[in-house]
């Protein structure tokens, strides 16, 4: 059973019409659609439709935004467990002369005239300041290119364009000023939990100049691409846990954004700040990965397929983008299941006994079919043809596993900026010691483990590391290591031993 959110509320806002049909971004379109659809499909982040306000188009003025933040600030007053989520995406840019800096409305009749027409940022900081909640998520996407493989939007043809810079918006809303590091915590367990913790953040898409980039596909936004994985699962996170945190959604944007930019030559780092941990959604519907699927444990979606249909009791429809058929009312939701299978996503309840939807799977070594079912390296062959994935050898059972391997860390490892050679040798030796433990585990468990450890490796040998991050993913693999402290301690002291190390060779590169 679905739970609804509903303690939730958003203002998802995208300038992707203007004025001035140059500064048109189609792509926002895109992107607030596809968050405004996750926020509120109840098998995804199940806020209440009714608790989230899109604002896009010819209605993105600088009144109408002004205004749909004052929506939110009387839709959160009265509720003390309220959680407020903004989500704004469009151009942003700041007045020569004054060093003031603009968010640029549809309305804006030039951009010689940003002082009189667009929105100041102390203007629209105000706003967010009055927003009584304990729980705020600040999500900016401000400085736009064309796309990885077009050049950016040039703005010097522009009439007016010598008053202004296009830029990352400034990070320092009052609330966010000199912020500590935090500490990450584990997910949360039920819906519940989306009212525990407090505090403020914000994320920004990008850092000083830098732009922000499309997706080849031009389906959506790099950032917002990332943004919409972590709301659905994909960073990691205790294999039990029913809701998001914001440290999720902080850290695996900021990686992930930059990683997916790196790969096609271009620089775009995120920004992160926040006063605290707390859960902004609920994940997979408040079902989690674990039972995301008919009771099953799922694979966390790809933000590019389609949303799945849902039948309410009253006999109304939720189809992904479109709600048919009267309102989606009440917690008795029901899937609405065919047989299809489309592409490389499975629909419907119709796999079952020995069949198997495999996706895209690297590597030839260590996959095994079945919970007792062994892997023998001397007769296993695979081939690759095409979308087909063909597995032959002595496989049995129905579940897919994939043991867990480090074997890609240690040359992360060894790219570490400041570590000398012993340091790097003490850690590749922790790592081994780990992969030996985790052989002790549950594959799905052990994957989990070896993927944080990954993550949190390159994550140090990345070119100048967020500490805060590192400090953040740090925790998060001590916190998952815990699980196991009763029964395997040496897990729990070995994580920790890696953490700490890889810390201390950060630290020296600071």
């Amino acid at each position: 059973m679905v739970e609804i959110f509903e303690h939730g509320y958003a203002v998802v806002i995208g300038v992707d019409e203007n004025n001035i049909g140059q500064l048109a971004l189609p792509v926002v379109k895109k992107d607030v659609t596809a968050v405004y659809d996750v926020l509120i499909h109840p098998e995804r982040c199940a806020y209440d439709p009714d608790n989230v306000k899109l604002l896009n188009g010819a209605d993105a003025t600088s009144e109408n935004i002004l205004d749909a933040l004052s929506w939110l600030q009387e839709k959160v007053k009265d509720d003390k467990k309220a959680t407020a989520v903004i989500y704004y995406s469009g151009h942003g840019m700041v007045d020569q002369k004054t060093g003031q800096y603009y968010l640029i409305p549809y309305d804006i009749r030039s951009l010689g005239k940003i002082r009189f027409d667009a929105l100041n940022a102390e203007e629209f900081n105000s706003e967010i300041s009055d927003i009584q909640s304990d729980r705020l998520l600040v999500i900016l996407d401000c400085c736009h290119a064309a796309g990885m493989d077009v050049k950016d939007i040039n703005i010097d043809v522009l009439e007016g364009s010598k008053h202004v810079k296009e830029t990352a918006y400034p990070i320092g809303l009052p609330d966010t000023k000199n912020i500590p590091a935090y500490n990450a915590t584990a997910g949360g367990k039920a819906v519940s939990d989306l009212i525990d913790g407090t505090g403020r953040a914000i994320l920004n898409s990008s850092t000083g100049s830098q732009s922000s980039y499309i997706r080849k596909d031009k389906a959506m936004s790099l950032f917002t691409y990332h943004f919409i994985e972590a709301l659905t699962g994909h960073a990691p996170h205790p294999d039990d846990a029913t809701v998001v945190l914001v440290t999720d959604v902080m850290s695996w944007v900021t990686h992930e954004v930059k990683k997916s930019a790196a790969k096609e030559d271009r620089e775009q780092t995120p920004v992160m700040r926040t006063t605290g941990v707390f859960p902004v959604a609920q994940l997979i519907g408040g079902k989690g990965l674990s039972k995301g699927v008919d009771g099953l444990p799922a694979a966390p979606p790809d933000p590019l397929a389609p949303l799945p249909s849902i039948q309410v009791s009253d006999g109304s429809v939720f189809m992904g983008n479109v709600s048919a058929g009267g309102d989606i009312a009440g917690r008795d939701i029901n899937k609405h299941i065919g047989d299809v299978i489309y592409g490389d996503k499975v629909g419907g309840n119709k796999v079952s006994g020995d069949k198997i939807s495999i996706g895209t799977i690297s590597g030839n070594s260590g996959v095994v079919i079945g919970r007792n079912s062994s892997f023998d390296n001397s007769t296993h062959t695979t081939t690759n043809s095409g979308d087909t994935f063909h597995m032959s050898g002595d496989f049995r059972g129905s579940n897919l596993n994939i043991n867990s391997t480090l074997e890609n860390v240690i040359q992360s490892i060894n790219t570490l900026p400041d570590a000398d050679a012993s340091a790097k040798a003490d850690l590749i030796r922790l790592v081994a010691q780990l992969d030996k433990l985790l052989t002790q585990i549950p594959a799905a468990k052990s994957q989990k483990l070896s993927t944080e450890t990954k993550f949190l490796i390159e994550t140090a040998a990345s070119p100048n590391p967020n500490p805060t991050m590192l400090t953040m993913l740090g925790n998060g693999l001590k916190q998952t290591a815990s699980l196991f402290k009763d029964n395997f301690p040496q897990i729990l002291d070995t994580a920790t031993k890696i953490v700490t190390a890889v810390i201390t060779a950060s630290s020296a590169a600071g």
